[in-house]
């Protein structure tokens, strides 16, 4: 199966520099964005099977200029890749806590929130692995795929499937042939190995 990655285009609460994880937020691409987003479907496929689309409102805009050229493919909203939920500082700057608490994530703390009441890494993870594992299920390996999501939310499913590349720009596109679902595997059992440990 053949997987693109594409982040939603520049968007208005980018510019602010404003934690944007809620439809009412309204945050929509700005001119650079819908600039940036078109001249990235140009390096599409001719063809795309499936599109899974974020349902905030930054990635159906982007999305819509996608399906302009690919009137054809299966659109899904798919809630399971939604910004990431920030808790307390949903719809604030970014600040020394939020980077704190990112930094005991990624050194392996599975549980600290984000914001306090936001997620945590196991439901990120989890959520995202079992949008994956559909993805696997759900399509031939012969397909072509598109996912429109986010920044950190698009880290996170290539760090599932060990795909080691840089944090995606926004409006930019990643494509990814032949992909190996297998650590993907190898994660969904890690996540029940911590949630088997936090029960016990």
């Amino acid at each position: 199966m053949n997987i693109i990655f594409m982040r939603h285009g520049e968007a208005t609460d980018n510019v602010k520099g404003l934690i944007s994880d809620k439809e009412i937020y309204w945050s929509i691409l700005t001119d650079s964005g819908i600039k940036t987003v078109e001249e990235s479907i140009k390096e599409l496929p001719d063809v795309i099977d499936k599109i899974y689309v974020s349902p905030l409102p930054r990635t159906i805009e982007t999305a819509h200029l996608v399906y302009k050229r690919y009137k054809e493919s299966k659109i899904v909203i798919e809630n399971r890749i939604r910004e990431l939920n920030y808790g307390k500082y949903s719809g604030q700057k970014n600040n020394e806590d939020l980077d704190n608490t990112r930094i005991k994530q990624v050194e392996g703390d599975y549980f600290i929130r984000l914001g306090s009441t936001g997620e945590n890494r196991f439901e990120i993870e989890s959520r995202l692995s079992e949008f994956l594992k559909d993805v696997y299920n759900e399509n031939s390996s012969k397909d072509t795929i598109l996912i429109i999501s986010h920044g950190s939310v698009t880290s996170y499913m290539k760090r599932i499937l060990n795909i080691k590349t840089s944090h995606l720009k926004t409006g930019k596109v990643e494509e990814f042939n032949n992909v190996d679902f297998s650590p993907l595997f190898k994660h969904l059992e890690k996540l029940k190995d911590i949630e088997n440990r936090k029960e016990n």
